[in-house]
């Protein structure tokens, strides 16, 4: 073979190692986004559960409420709340995140004629609270958490 052909063959171009790199920073700018989103998410998730143990706690309580006595006035017919509620760090008691929470009672009708369920459906919904002091309702960060229970009398 020639001397010329065996130059030619040897190393990059210019062209091609101008691609390589833009390939490259793609791959590099995907991967950081990646990174961010699962990170993102994990902070979301996190605020979620807080606010579902926050929304659990409350709905105990009025759970033991009801048993207790039916006709206590957190436990009326109608919308309640809000009423702060913390989720403090375990180690240090520092605030983690700070809630409001609102319930409504509602009583559970009955399709048969004449009769009436002894029950009542209680809906708790956890709202964060920015360091503010306004609830936080942005949409694409949606920390609301709203659970339901039904109460009834225990039968003997």
């Amino acid at each position: 073979m020639p001397k010329d052909c065996l130059k030619k063959s040897q190393g990059f171009s210019l062209l091609e190692v101008t691609i390589a790199l833009m390939i490259l920073t793609s791959g590099l700018l995907a991967a950081g986004q990646l990174i961010y989103a699962a990170t993102a998410s994990g902070s979301l998730a996190r605020s979620k559960f807080a606010a579902a143990v926050a929304a659990q706690d409350k709905l105990e309580l009025l759970s033991a409420l009801y048993a207790q006595n039916p006709f206590a006035d957190e436990l009326t017919i109608g919308d309640h709340g809000p009423q702060q509620a913390m989720i403090a760090n375990p180690l240090e008691g520092n605030a983690l995140n700070i809630f409001n929470i609102y319930w409504n009672i509602s009583e559970i009708s009955d399709p048969r004629p004449g009769s009436k369920i002894n029950a009542r459906t209680a809906r708790v919904m956890a709202i964060p609270i920015h360091s503010g002091g306004a609830e936080n309702k942005q949409a694409r960060l949606n920390k609301i958490v709203s659970i339901s229970s039904i109460f009834s009398p225990k039968v003997p």
